[in-house]
């Protein structure tokens, strides 16, 4: 289910946690993560980095609909969302807002019973405990203000970037 309306919910992923897996690999997401106005239907795919990520099924939507046009024409791009599509796994929300994860998925990034949730603003990063090392010399921290200072930059100023962000131009 698409996120609609006006809710606040628009899938703002902030903050990291630990949690344990339970016997049949779910994982409860913080009631931040979820849509209160119904199911949390995300997808995982896999990422760089031993890490799964999960993207809400619109952001995932969005980018299937412009890899389509690119793979048309483009056995690249097709054999790409070949291995993407048999790489992919739909969660959905449990009442109690737990999701199950996929064991082989899990296993290809070392994750064993602890699990590592990363709120990555617009997705979350699943990672084995171990695999999550911020970087805390000045020259790792200033490499990554300098990614995010390209938002600004390219969108003027902070009004600009979340007038786009909110439709609102």
């Amino acid at each position: 289910m698409a996120v609609t309306g006006t809710s606040l919910f628009q899938g703002l992923y902030l903050g990291e946690y630990d949690h344990a897996l339970d016997a049949q690999c779910r994982v409860t997401l913080p009631s931040d993560w979820r849509n209160p106005e119904g199911a949390t239907e995300l997808v995982m795919i896999p990422a760089r980095g031993k890490a799964l990520v999960l993207l809400p099924i619109q952001t995932f939507l969005d980018f299937v609909k412009k890899a389509t046009k690119l793979a048309i024409a483009n056995p690249k791009m097709q054999m790409a969302l070949a291995y993407l599509g048999s790489r992919s796994r739909q969660c959905r929300c449990d009442k109690q807002g737990r999701i199950a994860l996929d064991r082989k998925m899990l296993d290809e990034i070392g994750v064993g019973t602890q699990l590592k949730l990363i709120g990555a603003v617009t997705h979350i990063r699943l990672t084995a405990p171990e695999n999550w090392v911020v970087p805390d010399d000045e020259a790792s921290l200033n490499m990554y203000l300098d990614e995010i200072q390209k938002v600004s930059d390219d969108s003027g100023d902070i009004a600009g970037l979340l007038g786009g962000i909110l439709g609102k131009r």
